[in-house]
């Protein structure tokens, strides 16, 4: 459901019509898959409630996830690489930790440094993998690479690692175009947030 509401956000954002009442009801959907961090047991879990919580965010729903976000800060031990990305991305809506003229603050920051640091840096540029994998939510090297060079562009576009990791999901294609459809997804959005900000 994630995936279908942060898809309406999109097509919203972009000028075409979304059913408002479509919109509240997947929102309310996911208000109410959030769960406090401390009952999450899993990776993947906690990935999910990044995403959820980053949909969240993007949908204006800042009231409904500020305390989520810092609860799932607090426990961002559990995340994956991409899924402190969506953190990062929902964390910095939520508390506009970020502006036109500064550098991210104290949360964003730590998150971008850890990201920073866990970079695999390689003659075909700069990527992200994952220890294990989330299937469920289809993650790939691929996908949280390209996850995480969406976020790094919309929080940090002077970061140094951004042209690598461009360059590496370019080279990730396989005669043009990368392995899955959703893979594809995630590239696009992050190749159009480098577009925007170059």
């Amino acid at each position: 459901m994630g995936y279908v509401v942060f898809g309406m956000v999109k097509a919203r954002e972009a000028g075409f019509g979304v059913l408002a009442e479509a919109l509240e009801r997947g929102l309310a959907y996911l208000r109410q898959q959030l769960t406090p961090s401390r009952e999450i047991t899993s990776y993947r879990e906690a990935n999910r409630q990044a995403f959820i919580l980053h949909v969240m965010v993007e949908a204006g729903q800042i009231g409904q996830a500020r305390e989520a976000v810092d609860d799932l800060y607090e426990n961002r031990a559990k995340l994956s690489h991409y899924g402190r990305a969506h953190l990062a991305l929902a964390l910095h809506g939520v508390r506009g930790d970020l502006d036109q003229a500064s550098a991210p603050d104290g949360h964003v920051a730590t998150l971008l440094s850890d990201l920073a640091n866990d970079a695999v840096v390689s003659a075909t540029g700069v990527h992200w993998e994952e220890e294990e994998y989330d299937t469920w939510g289809m993650n790939t090297d691929t996908h949280s690479t390209a996850v995480i060079l969406s976020a790094l562009t919309r929080l940090d576009p002077e970061n140094e690692l951004l042209p690598n990791a461009v360059r590496w999901l370019m080279v990730a294609r396989r005669e043009g175009v990368w392995e899955t459809t959703y893979e594809t997804t995630w590239a696009l959005i992050a190749l159009t947030d480098w577009m925007r900000a170059t």
